[in-house]
């Protein structure tokens, strides 16, 4: 049992090919998760990764919270099914399912207690002595399962597992491996290309496309709220219509001519027109989106030619024309024998089931958004949103590039990642502090002085927190350490170590114990908890997330959540977040809005990220400027710049700061010769410097990389055509133009 991150991995193949960009998502401990998407969108190839059988070229994973990118596959504690079922013919399904264990030197004893078990939960138990040639396509899958299942590893991997069976047996083993699952609770990651597996069995989906995530939700969320016209025509059978739409106003009703015809409009209920993302909308064309099942037919005003009937018994599939249209229109209702082809007939769209997308973007423009984005600008360390003004944490600022200073920009948030609750870190707790006494919760620590002395250049900032490292705490009573008393929450064990969550008195975040030497203790039970003064550091809070006050306005129920909507003072428009259902909302309220810094994207008005995941470094180096016949000659580690010294700049030492983007890379031949997308700028005299780089971060159109430039510190930053990756391409030139750095006397 585990959890799996992956943060921001990347794979790039050989020429620069990006298979996988920017991969980032959380799975939690017994998620069941599938990939799906597209051939060649990528999701096999981030299974592998996981499995340590691709290499990642960058980025983090991390499984039950150990980075795993240099990790063997063999010691990751995963097991995989892959696509071909890989059994050893001359092998009974015993021997099979028994050969890994085998390798690992495991008792003889305890092998055969796994094998049985496993193939009792896989009812195969008569099974065990054939040989895989005496088995159909169905119990072959299951032998290749229980292979997996024997290893009781942390987290399973399946890579098409189904794709071999016929269309019966697919159907029956989507329902085994779903109570595979609920049997074993542990982490499970599917590949498919086939959506009914993807909506029938994950917990969550993760659509994907040409190596993004498109979106990434329960699969009655996707169907509900697909984030873009991919993922709506993707998941659905039939497909969603998409039709040609022209947004207009009629008195106070918003309504949409379709197809550019004025005898085909429909109007939007009241609760969905205030749902359209931006104005701007209204008087342009967009792309109106309908799925099959939410059309009437014999209803309404709008005219439709039935082409086709397809009776399927307990549905009929009528295939439509519609005017100045050229792809079919489709409807799905209850099986209908009164219906014939060659009829012409009236329909209604449901418009509680609408959908709106750019026409350019194709992004979801009506309803939650995938993205809230609101106007912003930064002058220092202060953000302007609306009538509001924010403080920023240096630890967020440190990230921006430079555009992101003095422009109008906006800010982007998934609504997912909102809160209405202040976030917190995992075990670090607002404390009280009074000379030697900490006040935690309702319990009081009496400080040690020598520990009181290490503490003591921090403990005078008006906010304090402390975080208690939770692979150290003990319920074993140790020196020197802290007593706490606590009630038992939720415990696991596993090989004789435990994780438990603790609720500490009057407190209500938990305390998490990781790792730690198991106990015969039950959830509910009172305990003393141990915690060596070596555990504990007290600082100064950091704040976590952006806090924006906002006013409810309106909610929309949905079946997994409460779409909320908030009003922005100075704002226009909605800012949409999802709440439980359940959770009370008061219609009117102001409340606090807590945007975590970690998901929070800023894009300038071309759409290009200008805040990167790595810290932005300044540039800045040591130069030595000497002038010969006009011409200055910049020296920078070694290094020899020339150019006319139009502004007199005396002979000296000089702070020499690279700009952003201003510096050209320079391609070798052969890179030219394979890949028609780059060019080498021209250049007034050769002005090359010599950089090494270590990685990348893609904003859109733009790439930041960062790389060594000599004399400049440790790296630079520096944005550049994104027609490259710095992965395949390590080392190579730049052109410096005379434009591209300023320069500042040293007195």
């Amino acid at each position: 049992m585990a959890d799996v991150t992956l943060r921001h991995v990347y794979k790039v193949y050989d020429g620069g090919v990006r298979a996988v960009n920017d991969f980032d998502l959380e799975i939690k401990d017994k998620e069941f998760v599938v990939f799906v998407g597209p051939s060649g969108c990528g999701k096999s190839t981030t299974l592998r990764m996981i499995a340590g059988l691709e290499e990642i070229t960058a980025g983090q994973l991390y499984i039950d919270g150990q980075l795993m990118n240099e990790v063997e596959p063999k010691n990751r504690d995963i097991a995989m099914v892959f696509q071909s079922y890989a059994l050893y013919p001359h092998m009974t399904v015993y021997d099979n399912m028994a050969f890994g264990l085998k390798l690992r030197h495991t008792p003889r004893e305890e092998i055969d207690r796994r094998v049985r078990a496993a193939a009792e939960i896989l009812e195969i138990s008569e099974l065990l002595t054939r040989k895989p040639k005496a088995l159909s396509g169905g119990q072959r899958q299951r032998v290749a399962l229980g292979r997996t299942i024997v290893r009781d590893p942390k987290v399973f991997l399946l890579d098409e597992p189904l794709s071999n069976l016929d269309a019966k047996l697919r159907v029956s083993m989507r329902s085994e491996i779903t109570k595979l699952h609920e049997k074993l609770e542990t982490t499970f990651i599917y590949v498919t290309h086939d959506q009914t597996e993807a909506m029938t069995m994950g917990n969550r989906i993760v659509v994907m496309k040409d190596g993004f995530i498109q979106q990434a939700d329960t699969p009655i969320t996707l169907f509900e709220d697909p984030c873009n016209l991919f993922v709506a025509t993707f998941l659905g059978s039939p497909q969603m219509n998409i039709i040609d739409a022209e947004l207009f106003m009629d008195g106070k009703n918003l309504k949409a001519k379709l197809n550019g015809l004025d005898n085909m409009v429909v109007t939007f209920p009241d609760i969905k027109a205030k749902q359209l993302a931006n104005k701007k909308y209204i008087g342009q064309k967009v792309l109106l989106g309908i799925r099959p099942e939410h059309v009437r037919p014999n209803e309404g005003d709008l005219k439709a030619f039935i082409e086709v009937v397809e009776h399927l018994g307990d549905e009929s599939i009528l295939y439509c024309k519609m005017e100045n249209r050229k792809d079919p229109f489709i409807i799905k209702i209850p099986f209908n024998s009164k219906i014939h082809a060659n009829e012409e007939i009236n329909v209604a769209f449901n418009m509680d089931h609408i959908y709106m997308f750019d026409a350019d973007t194709h992004k979801a423009i009506m309803g939650i958004p995938h993205e809230d984005e609101i106007p912003v600008r930064i002058n220092n360390n202060l953000m302007q949103v609306g009538e509001q003004e924010v403080a920023l944490e240096k630890t967020f600022t440190n990230h921006l590039l430079d555009s992101a200073f003095d422009n109008d920009i906006r800010l982007a948030i998934k609504p997912d990642y909102v809160s209405l609750t202040k976030p917190v870190k995992e075990n670090e707790f607002e404390i009280g502090l009074a000379n030697n006494v900490i006040k935690l919760g309702e319990q009081e620590l009496i400080v040690d002085q020598n520990h009181l002395a290490r503490l003591y250049d921090k403990v005078f900032e008006e906010k304090m927190v402390m975080t208690i490292k939770g692979h150290d705490i003990s319920l074993a009573k140790v020196d020197d350490a802290y007593l706490l008393k606590a009630v038992t929450k939720e415990v696991t064990i596993k090989d004789g170590l435990m994780n438990a969550s603790f609720i500490l008195k009057g407190l209500e975040q938990p305390l998490l114990a990781k790792g730690i030497t198991a106990q015969d203790i039950k959830e509910g039970e009172e305990v003393d908890i141990y915690v060596p003064m070596e555990a504990i550091d007290v600082h100064p809070e950091e704040k976590l997330a952006l806090a924006l006050k906002g006013k409810f306005e309106f909610v929309e129920q949905k079946t997994d959540y409460q779409a909320v909507y908030f009003s922005l003072k100075g704002v226009e428009g909605y800012f949409a977040i999802k709440v439980a259902n359940g959770e009370k909302v008061e219609l009117g309220k102001e409340v606090e809005l807590y945007l975590p810094y970690q998901r929070i994207k800023l894009y300038d008005q071309d759409h290009n990220k200008i805040n990167s995941r790595e810290v932005v470094y300044s540039n800045d180096g040591i130069a030595t400027v000497k002038t010969v016949n006009g011409m200055m000659k910049i020296n920078v580690g070694g290094v020899t710049l020339t150019y006319p010294n139009n502004k007199n700049y005396a002979d000296g030492q000089y702070e020499i700061t690279f700009k952003q983007d201003k510096l050209m890379p320079i391609f070798s031949n052969k890179m030219l010769k394979n890949n028609d997308k780059l060019s080498n700028p021209e250049m007034e005299a050769p002005n090359k410097i010599k950089v090494s780089a270590y990685d990348e971060d893609v904003l859109g159109d733009k790439l930041l990389i960062y790389v060594q430039i000599p004399g400049c510190g440790l790296y630079a930053s520096l944005v550049v055509p994104n027609n490259f990756s710095v992965y395949k391409m390590p080392k190579f030139e730049m052109y410096v133009p005379s434009d591209a750095f300023t320069l500042k006397a040293i007195k």
